[in-house]
C-alpha cells in the first residue's frame, strides 16, 4: 500500500525545522521526528547571510526573525589590540540571532501537532513506494519520503553511506555571550583577528551583549574545567585588548566544540526515496559563518524539488545537483580559511591575510554575491515565491 503523501523530517534543529517550513509553504504535507524532549539548540549566536534571510522571508518568517535578532552592515579586520586593518561595508545587512531565539522563530511557523519530541530515530529505509523510518522504541513509520536533517553525527547517514565520514580540522572553537563594555570598533560590525596562531572574533548581538569566538589548533577530543574555563582562556589569549578578555571573563556559559565538515560534498545525497539536507550531507567548518544559512538555503531548495517533481528519486536528484556547486563552494572555501589561518607556513598564511585586508573591493563583493545569490534556485520556483528576478 503506497504510504501517506508527505514528507518525514528527522531531525528538530535548525535545518530540519526550516525544512518543515519550507514544504508547508509549497503546501506538502509533514511531520518532523525529534529525539530531544524539547526543542532548543545548543549554541549560542548565529549569523544569517542575505541569502538566509531571504529564504525566511520566503517562509514568513523574515519579520519575527530580524524582531528578535540584531542587524549590522560591516566586516572590521583587526589586530590583537584592536587597532583596525581594514573595515569593509557588507552590500546587505546581516543578523545576528541567538540560535535558540531562530528555533523559537521556526518552530512557531509550524502546526504543534507535526512535531513529535522525545522520538529517536535510529534507520531509514527505502522502497519503491514509500520509506520506512524504525524508532529507538522498535516502532516503524512509513512515508512517501524522508528527509534526514539531523546534523553532523546523523546515525543514518553513517548507516547509510558509512564511507562519508566527519573530516576534523584540527581546530577548536570556544563561544560565549557577555553583557560588558566594549569599546567602539566592536559595535556595529564582524569583527575578526588573526595573531599569533590563534583567532578572535566578535559579532554584536544586540545594544548590551556581545558574541565572541576564540580559536586555537587543537586536536578533537579536548575538554575544559568549567571552573577554570574563563581564565585559562584569558592567559592564552594574554596579552590581547582587555576588552576582549573582558567578554570571556563576563559569559556566563563558554562552550567548546571541535571544528570539522564532512569534505567535499560530491557524493550522493539521496538513497531511494531517503534524502539528506544540511549539515547531515553538506556540513561544513563555521569559518564562513555558514553552516545555518547553508541548511536554510537547502531546506527552500529541497521544498522547490518536491514541489515539482513529488516525493521521490527525480525530486533529490535535481535537489543535489541545485545545492551542490553552492554547497561545495563554501565547504571548500571554509576549509582553507580556517587552515589559512592557523597555519604553521607563514607564507600561505600572511598570503591569506594579505587577500582579506588588500583585495580590491570588486574582489569583496564578487565572494559576497556568490554567497547571497538565489538566483541557481529560480528555475524551479513553479510558485514564483522567489519575487520578479
Amino acid at each position: 500500500m503506497p504510504a501517506p503523501a508527505r514528507v518525514l523530517i528527522v531531525g528538530g534543529g535548525i535545518g530540519g525545522l526550516a525544512l518543515a517550513n519550507a514544504v508547508q509553504r509549497v503546501g506538502i504535507a509533514f511531520d518532523v521526528v525529534e529525539r530531544a524532549p524539547a526543542l532548543g539548540e545548543v549554541g549560542a549566536g548565529i549569523g544569517l547571510s542575505p541569502a538566509a534571510l531571504r529564504v525566511l522571508d520566503v517562509l514568513g518568517l523574515g519579520a519575527s526573525i530580524r524582531a528578535a535578532g540584531h542587524a549590522f552592515s560591516g566586516i572590521v579586520l583587526a589586530d590583537r589590540h584592536l587597532r583596525v586593518r581594514r573595515a569593509i561595508a557588507s552590500s546587505e545587512p546581516v543578523v545576528c540571532i541567538h540560535r535558540a531565539e531562530l528555533v523559537r522563530v521556526l518552530s512557531e511557523g509550524l502546526p504543534a501537532e507535526r512535531v513529535h519530541l522525545g522520538r529517536e530515530a535510529v534507520g531509514a529505509e527505502t522502497g519503491p513506494d514509500a520509506a520506512h523510518v524504525t524508532f529507538a522504541d522498535g516502532a516503524r513509520e512509513a512515508a512517501a519520503c524522508v528527509a534526514v536533517a539531523d546534523g553532523i553525527g546523523s546515525a543514518i547517514r553513517r548507516a547509510t553511506f558509512p564511507d562519508v565520514r566527519v573530516r576534523p580540522i584540527g581546530q577548536t572553537i570556544w563561544r560565549g555571550i557577555a553583557e560588558a563594555p566594549v569599546p567602539d570598533v566592536l559595535r556595529g560590525a564582524f569583527v575578526e583577528i588573526w595573531d599569533g596562531g590563534l583567532r578572535f572574533l566578535t559579532v554584536p548581538m544586540d545594544a548590551r551583549r556581545t558574541l565572541w569566538l576564540a580559536v586555537r589548533p587543537e586536536a578533537p577530543g579536548g575538554h575544559d574545567d568549567p571552573a577554570t574555563v574563563r581564565d585559562d582562556l584569558c592567559a592564552l589569549f594574554a596579552g590581547w585588548h582587555p576588552a576582549l578578555l573582558g567578554l570571556v571573563r563576563a559569559s556566563p556559559e563558554v562552550l567548546r566544540g571541535d571544528m570539522a565538515d564532512l569534505g567535499p560534498p560530491r557524493r550522493v545525497w539521496h538513497r531511494g526515496r531517503v534524502v539528506f539536507s544540511g549539515d547531515a550531507i553538506h556540513a561544513t567548518t563555521p569559518n564562513l559563518a555558514q553552516g545555518g544559512c547553508q541548511a536554510i538555503e537547502s531546506a527552500l531548495a529541497l521544498a522547490l524539488c518536491l514541489d515539482r517533481f513529488g516525493p521521490g528519486e527525480a525530486a533529490f536528484d535535481a535537489f543535489a545537483r541545485l545545492r551542490r556547486p553552492k554547497a561545495a563552494h563554501v565547504v571548500r572555501t571554509s576549509w582553507a580559511l580556517g587552515r589559512a589561518a592557523h597555519t604553521r607556513n607563514p607564507l600561505r598564511h600572511y598570503a591569506m591575510r594579505a587577500v582579506l585586508e588588500r583585495a580590491p573591493a570588486a574582489f569583496v563583493r564578487r565572494q559576497e554575491a556568490v554567497l547571497n545569490t538565489l538566483a541557481y534556485l529560480r528555475p524551479f520556483d513553479a510558485r514564483g515565491l522567489l519575487g520578479p528576478a
